[in-house]
């Protein structure tokens, strides 16, 4: 029947169009999302350079001196590298996710948590807040790497910036369930937000975002909606729990890789308090002041 073969024809023409928009939305808060944190990394560059730039002037002062300390200029040399190699991987992780390049495949969390985190740069507790990561195991999941981390880099975004200019914690919990998952927590303690507003959480271009830091951008809105995207392309699902004056809780849920039985979230425990340790001086000085988001 014509009439009936051009409507279908239509639809699947209109569905074509419909997935290249979502694509290109998708493309671009992932964008939107490196520019937000763009100021933050560059503030964290110069942080790192700087101290590279003064352990270099140390070894090569001695080095250049009649009796070479070359104790001191190991040091230096080495806190130097320390810095260098630092700045290398955040710029590999951000190039990475710029690019987009991934395919399918396994992913362990706990490099997914550590890339993430990469890409974040600054060190929470220069913000005053206290980061702690809780990994049970060693869970995997089946999925695209690069959207994961942009999935994951979203919900840390949110969190740091429900807690600039009043300090908190920001803990990232994973562990493997009983029914072949691997549940992906992000904790905050935040103000929280009011339970009339979260049935809309993860709508498009809504936001609880007012105002914004100055070198950071307003939310556009479409963090949450895209993270929510993500989880059902990888047939997952999202939630969240939170409390007026006690914190955010978003939790991720994501099929097992290759599931082979019970689930082993109790396993070896590994914590650690921030994968930055900001006492040294090759990770730039510390700055803890904040700003009111």
């Amino acid at each position: 029947m014509p009439i009936e073969e051009a409507l279908l024809r239509h639809t699947a023409e209109m569905q074509l169009q419909l997935d290249s928009l979502r694509d290109q939305l998708m493309e671009s808060q992932r964008l939107a999302t490196i520019g937000t944190i763009a100021a933050v990394i560059a503030h964290e560059f110069n942080n790192l350079l700087t101290p590279i730039v003064s352990y270099s002037q140390f070894a090569l002062s001695s080095a250049q001196s009649d009796k070479p300390d070359m104790d001191l200029i190991r040091k230096a040399l080495s806190k130097a590298f320390a810095s260098s190699e630092k700045a290398g991987k955040i710029s590999s992780s951000m190039l990475g996710l710029a690019r987009g390049e991934s395919t399918l495949s396994e992913v362990p969390v706990r490099k997914l948590v550590e890339e993430t985190l990469n890409v974040l740069a600054r060190d929470p507790q220069k913000d005053g807040i206290a980061l702690r990561v809780q990994v049970q195991g060693d869970p995997i999941v089946s999925g695209d790497a690069v959207q994961l981390e942009h999935l994951l880099l979203n919900l840390l975004i949110n969190a740091r910036q429900a807690m600039l200019g009043r300090g908190g914690s920001l803990t990232i919990k994973a562990a493997e369930t009983d029914d072949q998952l691997v549940r992906i927590s992000v904790i905050d303690t935040g103000p929280g937000i009011p339970e009339k507003l979260l049935p809309r959480i993860f709508e498009p271009f809504f936001t609880t975002k007012g105002t914004a830091r100055r070198d950071e951008a307003r939310g556009s809105g479409l963090g949450l909606a895209i993270c929510r995207e993500i989880v059902t392309h990888h047939h997952g699902r999202i939630d969240v729990e939170s409390t007026l004056g006690k914190g955010t809780t978003f939790n991720v849920l994501l099929p097992q890789a290759n599931p082979s039985g019970p689930a082993s979230g109790h396993g070896s425990d590994s914590t650690a308090t921030s994968p930055n340790d900001s006492s040294d001086p090759a990770n730039g000085s510390a700055d803890s002041s904040a700003t009111a988001a």
